[in-house]
């Protein structure tokens, strides 16, 4: 399992390097990813998601720095540094988050991935004005105590 772990923090630590042949090394044929946005099935559309989102960013790397391991689930808690050109202008930015993985301890892969991170602090506040807006609404909810 530590060799598995180490290759998932190792593909992601340049998500925009990643091959077919590394995702491979890392998922099962039958994987199952989700985050906000996607659900994704299966190795072959998996490899293409991450070309996918390869071709709209400008640097993707994840910097993990808590892994709890509980049998053939692992937690992984990373910061996501990443460029896009049409979030705040093509500005460095970063997310918090975590990935909730189960693994194959027996092909030594990872069988589900789903990621977790607030939607809204990666796309929307980075819009100008949704952004602003944003900002603003979560600015009164936390004078208000709520």
């Amino acid at each position: 399992m530590a060799a598995l772990v180490k290759r998932i923090k190792l593909l992601y630590s340049d998500f925009l390097a990643a091959d077919p042949d590394s995702i491979a090394e890392v998922y099962a044929e039958n994987v199952v990813f989700s985050d906000p946005v996607h659900r994704i099935e299966g190795l072959a559309s998996m490899q293409a998601y991450f070309a996918g989102v390869a071709q709209n960013l400008r640097e993707c790397r994840f910097e993990f720095d808590q892994t709890l391991v509980d049998g053939s689930t692992v937690n992984l808690w990373w910061t996501m540094h990443y460029r896009h050109p049409r979030l705040s202008g093509g500005a460095p930015l970063q997310l918090r988050g975590a990935s909730l993985l189960s693994l194959d301890l027996e092909t030594d892969r990872v069988l589900t991935h789903e990621d977790i991170y607030d939607l809204g602090a990666m796309v929307y506040e980075q819009v100008p004005v949704l952004g602003a807006v944003l900002r603003y609404v979560k600015r009164g909810i936390a004078e208000s105590g709520a």
